[in-house]
């Protein structure tokens, strides 16, 4: 993984864990997405005192796609674009209030370096720089998208 600059699809699409959501979110009938999203988001903040991998790689993902109205480059080049960007315009993925917060509490969480699965394994594949540098990205576009 490379660190991302403004043009730079998210890495975070591609990872097991945020494709399984992916998969199960697009499966989903019952229009719950946003709550859906939320609910992988706030997994990481209420995680117990070791926080997985898979869901930090799961909110992340959540993250990205409720900042792809915001910020539609962090959709370019992920698997099977054209129809992710096709399903978004008819689900859920409003920045809500409250899912900024808890994607501005979740994103801080990820950084601490304190039981944290996620950032062990970046830290031991010598990618934590770049990771750490595509969450700054994640938090930059959600500043601007409050404006």
């Amino acid at each position: 993984m490379t660190a991302t600059t403004a043009h730079d699809p998210s890495p975070f699409l591609r990872t097991a864990a945020g494709q399984a959501l992916l998969t199960r979110l697009r499966a989903t009938t019952d229009g719950r997405t946003g709550d859906q999203l939320s609910t992988a988001i706030r997994a990481v903040t209420t995680a117990g005192s070791v926080l997985p991998a898979d869901e930090v790689d799961a909110a992340l993902t959540a993250i990205t796609l409720l900042l792809a109205d915001y910020q539609p480059e962090l959709l370019d080049g992920a698997p099977d674009e054209q129809g992710l960007r096709d399903w978004l315009r008819h689900v859920d993925t409003d920045l809500t209030p409250g899912r900024r917060l808890a994607a501005e509490a979740t994103l801080v969480r990820i950084e601490i370096d304190l039981d944290n699965q996620w950032y062990d394994a970046h830290v031991a594949d010598g990618s934590v720089h770049e990771v750490l540098d595509d969450l700054r990205r994640l938090r930059n576009a959600l500043a601007d998208a409050a404006y």
